[in-house]
């Protein structure tokens, strides 16, 4: 599995948000984080990262960009990608994204919006 595969899942993960189909966004999860999504479970962290990640959408038009690769060793990776708004004006710093395999494919841990 190549950076380049987890850059792919990684923006497929932020781009999937704007769909509003959070059954496909948590396809992108590990299998313990995509659980807490699919539950929707109050304070679970796959919960605050939909929410937080719509919210930001739905408000502000929020996209994301990848950026740049952190750091990579195997089976992990962590990215940084570019907020942007509506306007395609940058909003804040850029946020990492670490991922990880999982039965092969890489999935994102843990997520930041």
């Amino acid at each position: 599995m190549s950076v380049e595969d987890a850059i792919k899942v990684a923006q497929r993960h932020y781009d999937l948000l704007q769909q509003d189909d959070i059954k496909k966004w948590a396809e992108t999860l590990t299998k313990s984080n995509k659980e807490g999504a699919l539950n929707q479970v109050w304070g679970n962290s796959p919960d605050y990262w939909w929410k937080t990640g719509r919210h930001y959408y739905e408000e502000y038009g929020v996209y994301y960009t990848f950026d740049r690769v952190a750091e990579q060793r195997e089976g992990y990776c962590k990215l940084f990608f570019k907020r942007h708004n509506r306007d395609g004006s940058l909003r804040g710093s850029p946020v990492p994204i670490h991922l990880v395999i999982e039965d092969g494919e890489w999935r994102v841990e843990q997520a930041s919006y």
